[in-house]
């Protein structure tokens, strides 16, 4: 299962990828710049909706999320 921090990391190199501030990213996903960043800090695990208007605001699908935060948990287990 896919911890909180990851899905922060994943999305926090997603912004930074698209040059994006919280505060812009958050405007653009219609979300309050205080809650996008306790989503980023690993405070928040976001809701299925709220993943789409993530992804949506950074012009990517749903989808490519989910595979990233796969990778990313994938990586963080141990062999």
């Amino acid at each position: 299962m896919v911890n909180a921090d990851i899905i922060g990391k994943v999305l926090q190199e997603a912004r930074h990828a698209k040059k994006l501030s919280q505060e812009v990213l958050s405007g653009l996903a219609g979300l309050d710049r205080t809650h996008y960043s306790k989503i980023e800090r690993g405070l928040r695990s976001p809701t299925i909706v709220t993943l789409f208007k993530i992804a949506h605001a950074l012009d990517l699908k749903p989808h490519e999320l989910v595979i990233e935060m796969e990778k990313a948990e994938e990586e963080q287990e141990p062999e």
